[in-house]
């Protein structure tokens, strides 16, 4: 027992190195005052010790000298390796110069200048003079493009541009990286992340130089979601640190006028006869279509009577229901279930092109949330789910059998379904999986997974395996040229649910037993063999 324990602090002391060691390197320039400075990493994405980036943005937007930006990043967000290379470092006479030219500035503005920024203790030769030039024109040169990137389309602006804020040289770059998001968007735990994450990855173009996120919609979109994030091991983005945004170029915050509205909205009996048989009585208006009475949603709602009538889907007039007549929860629609609706598209999307008719965009389910869904996602729901949310590689979906494999992964209550919650895990669970595919494993013809490849894969998630029970596991899921995407998740999975399931096993032993004779390798080896 004692050589356990020591080999667990042995663990704990490995990992906490390893994450100074994270902590040390070099990551994106995210602040959006410290763009275009000729650099574009540092190892404090958030700030040097002893600066506030509020206050450096405040001075840097004051724009009272030309060199103020190249003077205040460099010493509060510091080029990476600056701290060895006075090359790197701004001259003492560019900080004097700046200092003079700014001082009448700041003071009208009520400003101070950083009492960590002393010119003195700068360097006075083979320093930064000044770097802006260059950048500057580079900027210039690009051009505004249109939005490629799926989750940002739907925005009030339809034009990019490239390089973003996280130094992204394209949107197809860009859009992988963003889609590791996609979960918390479609759960919708906040409206403003969508909008959010599309102002850092496909900044609005304004003259052909990107405008910078604001920092009040950061916020407010960190606020909604970082609990939720939380409770699945999940911290908020260092590269989305809203104290390194300004708030130059926030809008005037309209949003708080229609909440005040809705709250003095009341529910009212529903009168629209498709929907009167429901387990709720009650609505509000507007709906989501911004019908203001019933008598206008019924009217429009109508049109679909002929399809509630064939029954080509049971949950069809539910859905429907939810979106023209909402359930009213203390005077507020309650937004309708994505997987109610994937669930009504998918029994009567066929006869609806029989007849020459297309799902309406009205009814997208993918501008649903599961939110207000209960536990009705089977492996057949996620799998539709994951299909409709673009989980595939290059049009080959994942397979039942592996959906149903990462269901039982996620089912934390053995109910053999997924509430919204459950369902949230696994989206960011394949979510990971998926990035890592694109990224490693795509660009193969065929795209797949060789043999020391997915050892390294296996050994990157602590799972030990002995040369037998690898060559077993590799027999059963390869095929010609190695472990295509289905399978490389359907292995990790299994893998990933044999490894849990030992380590429920062993917190239920008593703390004063013996746990030496069996492994996890053991294991893992008598399970799969």
């Amino acid at each position: 027992m004692q050589h356990l324990c020591l080999m667990i602090l042995s663990l704990l002391l490995s990992v906490a190195h390893s994450r100074r060691d994270d902590r040390a390197t070099c990551k994106p320039v995210t602040a959006s005052f410290c763009q275009d400075v000729g650099y574009t990493t540092t190892a404090h994405p958030s700030g040097a010790v002893g600066f506030n980036l509020q206050q450096i943005g405040q001075i840097v937007g004051t724009a009272c000298s030309p060199h103020i930006a190249t003077l205040m990043c460099r010493v509060a967000i510091p080029e990476c390796g600056s701290e060895e290379d006075s090359r790197m470092k701004p001259c003492r006479s560019l900080c004097v110069k700046v200092k003079a030219d700014c001082e009448s500035a700041l003071r009208a503005k009520r400003l101070s200048w950083p009492t960590r920024l002393r010119c003195e203790a700068l360097p006075e030769s083979n320093c930064v003079q000044d770097r802006e030039d260059t950048p500057v024109a580079e900027v210039n040169t690009r051009s505004c493009e249109a939005i490629t990137v799926p989750l940002c389309k739907n925005l009030p602006y339809n034009e990019t541009v490239m390089p973003n804020m996280l130094r992204h040289q394209s949107q197809d770059d860009a859009g992988l990286e963003l889609h590791q998001f996609y979960p918390l968007v479609k759960v919708g735990c906040s409206p403003h992340l969508k909008p959010l994450l599309c102002s850092v990855y496909t900044p609005k173009c304004v003259s052909g130089k990107p405008e910078p996120p604001c920092r009040t919609l950061c916020e407010k979109a960190r606020s909604g979601c970082l609990a939720l994030m939380n409770k699945f091991g999940f911290d908020w983005p260092e590269s989305l640190n809203c104290a390194a945004f300004t708030t130059e170029s926030c809008e005037n915050d309209r949003e708080d006028t229609p909440v005040a509205e809705v709250n003095t909205r009341s529910c009212e009996a529903i009168t629209v006869p498709l929907c009167k048989n429901l387990p709720y009585n009650e609505t509000v208006m507007p709906n989501m279509l911004r019908h203001q009475s019933q008598d206008d949603a019924g009217l429009e709602l109508h049109q679909f009577y002929p399809l509630v009538k064939v029954g080509c889907s049971p949950h069809l007039k539910p859905f429907l229901c939810s979106v023209y007549t909402p359930k009213c929860v203390s005077g507020k629609p309650e937004p309708p279930c994505r997987t109610l609706c994937e669930k009504a598209r998918s029994g009567c999307l066929a006869l609806m092109n029989k007849f020459g008719f297309d799902w309406p965009e009205s009814l997208n389910c993918s501008a649903f949330t599961t939110e207000s869904c209960e536990n009705i996602m089977n492996a057949e729901d996620v799998l539709a789910l994951l299909n409709a949310g673009r989980y595939s590689v290059q049009g080959k979906s994942l397979s039942l059998r592996t959906t149903r494999l990462m269901l039982t992964l996620m089912d934390a209550d053995n109910s053999g379904s997924l509430d919204a919650a459950e369902y949230l895990k696994l989206e960011l669970y394949v979510t990971d999986i998926r990035r890592e595919y694109v990224k490693s494993y795509e660009s193969r013809s065929p795209p797949a997974v060789k043999q020391n490849q997915m050892k390294r894969a296996v050994a990157a998630r602590d799972i030990p395996l002995d040369d037998d029970t690898f060559r077993v596991l590799w027999e059963e899921y390869h095929s010609q040229g190695g472990i295509d995407y289905d399978n490389y998740v359907s292995v990790l999975t299994k893998l990933q649910i044999l490894k849990d399931r030992f380590q429920a096993h062993l917190l239920t032993l008593p703390c004063d037993c013996r746990v030496a004779s069996f492994s996890l390798k053991q294991f893992m080896k008598s399970a799969i063999i």
